[in-house]
Parts: C-alpha cells; structure tokens; sequence
C-alpha cells in the first residue's frame, strides 16, 4: 500500500449465483480473476481506500499482516507494530464503539511468520484448505475421505499431504524455539 492506493492477491469464496465480475466494493477499482476453482476464487485487486481508512491506517503506524479475513460482519486482522501505537488503536476502538475482540498477544517474531515457507505449495493449499473445512475442528466438520472427496484427490495422498505438512511445520517451530 502507498498512501491511499493498495494493491493485493486474495482468496475468496463466492456465493452461488455471484458471478467475479459483478463483486462491487467502494475500495476496488480493478478486479482480476488469477484462478477459479468452483465457487473459489484466487483475485489480483487494485484500488484505493477512503480518508477514513487511510488516515486509520497512517495513525497507528503498524501493519498488518495476512491473513485479513473478512467473514460474515467480523474482521480478522494481526497488527504488528510497537505496543504504543497497538494501546493507541485499542483506546480509539473502544471511544468509537467498535466491537473490537482482542484473541491474542505475541512478540512478533519474523521467522515464524512465513512458517508457511517450509511447506511445498500444495502442502500449503491443501491445509488450508482442510483447515477451512473444518477438517481440524474437534469434532471433525468432515472426515478424511469426504474432504479428499471435495477436494478431488484421493484419500490416501490427501493424509499424506497432511501429516507431511504437519511435520514440516512442527519441525520448524521446534527449530525457532530450540
């Protein structure tokens, strides 16, 4: 983002019946659909954002990392910045009414944050995915073979993709903190 122009990669879900070239958002001035899976949908946007979120974003002189997940009326965002300027957005949260809900505190630490790098693309894709569909919830949203089902691919190379991930991923965290 450069002042008030932001371009990005996002991935979205679409609802049935909404064709991509009809999504309309006052902060998008270009839309173009890089993948299409389904309902799916993998977009390079362009566009610019409003004073109000412009000089939102310049106050508190943090960043915010991906993922940004906008789902159903919630945002989901990670701020990073120094602890003044996260105090700062919490007061003016709570002075505007915001229903703003803290989920956690962290260091930041930039080599975790690409965790996802030790992954191959499809490792990565693939748990995201399972993650979504609610593959990891306690209980299962869906088992191994209906989420391989959904996904096209076989059950077997599906757990593979998986636990593959999952060793990749713990071996790295294991790594930051040993």
């Amino acid at each position: 983002m450069v002042d008030d122009i932001h371009s990005e990669v996002c991935k979205c879900t679409i609802r049935v019946g909404i064709p991509a070239d009809q999504i309309q958002c006052n902060y998008v001035s270009n839309l173009l659909v890089l993948q299409n899976k389904g309902r799916d949908y993998t977009c390079f946007i362009k566009g610019t954002f409003s004073e109000d979120i412009t000089r939102f974003l310049q106050t508190y002189g943090s960043t915010f990392e991906p993922p940004i997940v906008f789902e159903n009326d919630w945002l989901t965002f990670n701020m990073v910045g120094i602890p003044e300027d996260y105090h700062t957005f919490v007061s003016d949260a709570r002075e505007k009414g915001w229903g703003l809900e803290i989920i956690s505190v962290c260091d930041y630490n930039h080599e975790v944050s690409g965790i996802f790098d030790v992954l191959t693309p499809r490792q990565k894709e693939i748990l995201i995915e399972s993650y979504h569909l609610g593959y990891f919830d306690h209980p299962h949203r869906l088992n191994a073979g209906e989420l391989a089902e959904k996904m096209g691919i076989n059950k077997s190379s599906l757990l593979e993709h998986i636990h593959k991930a999952e060793k990749r991923l713990i071996g790295q965290i294991i790594a930051q903190v040993a």
